[in-house]
C-alpha cells in the first residue's frame, strides 16, 4: 500500500511542480492553519450571521482543536517519516518549495484541520458545502504539491477531521436545543 503511495505521492507531486501552482499552493495551504481560519472565520461568521457566530464559532474551533489532538496522537503513534526524508534517502528528487515540518508526516494537519472547519461549515451552510469542501480537498491536495504529504496522510486527515466536525456539529446542535427548550 505504501508504495502505491509513494507513487501518487510522486506523480501528483511532479504534475504541480510549475512556478504558478507553487504559488498558488503556498496560498491554499494556509487555509488549513487553524489561526487563518480564526483570521477569515471570525469577522465572516459575526458579520453575516451574528446568531450562527454566538451559537457554533466555540463549537467549530473546539471541533478542530479536539480532532487536531487526535492528529498529534497519531503521527507519535506511526511514526511515518515525511515524503523529502522518504526520497531523500532513494535519491529521488521530489519538489519542496518551503521548510519542511519536523513532525511526522500521517496524518496531515492542515487536511484535518481544513476538513474539519469546512464540514462543520457544510452543515451551517449546506449551499456553499460544495465549495467548501473543494477548498478543503484543495489544501490536501497543496500538502502534497508542496512535498509535505503523502496521499494516505492526507486522506486521513481528511476522515479525521470531517468526522469531527459531523461529532462536533451533532452535539453542539443537541446543546443549543436543550438550552433553547
Amino acid at each position: 500500500m505504501f508504495e502505491c503511495d509513494e507513487s501518487l505521492f510522486l506523480l501528483l507531486n511532479h504534475c504541480f511542480d510549475t512556478p504558478f501552482f507553487t504559488w498558488l499552493f503556498k496560498y491554499i495551504t494556509q487555509l488549513g492553519n487553524g489561526w487563518t481560519q480564526i483570521f477569515l472565520l471570525t469577522p465572516i461568521l459575526f458579520f453575516f450571521s451574528r446568531e450562527k457566530f454566538r451559537g457554533h464559532f466555540v463549537a467549530i474551533v473546539l471541533t478542530a482543536l479536539t480532532s487536531g489532538v487526535v492528529v498529534t496522537v497519531t503521527k507519535v503513534a506511526v511514526d511515518r517519516p515525511r515524503p523529502p526524508e522518504v526520497f531523500a534517502e532513494r535519491g529521488e528528487h521530489i519538489h519542496i518549495p518551503g521548510r519542511v515540518p519536523v513532525s511526522r508526516s500521517f496524518p496531515s494537519g492542515h487536511t484535518q484541520t481544513a476538513f474539519a472547519t469546512a464540514g462543520y461549515l457544510c452543515f451551517l451552510y449546506p449551499v456553499q458545502a460544495p465549495m467548501l469542501l473543494a477548498l478543503a480537498a484543495l489544501v490536501g491536495l497543496s500538502r502534497i504539491a508542496l512535498g509535505v504529504h503523502f496521499p494516505l496522510d492526507v486522506l486521513a486527515g481528511a476522515l479525521i477531521g470531517f468526522s469531527f466536525a459531523v461529532m462536533g456539529f451533532r452535539l453542539n446542535m443537541a446543546r443549543l436545543r436543550r438550552r433553547a427548550g
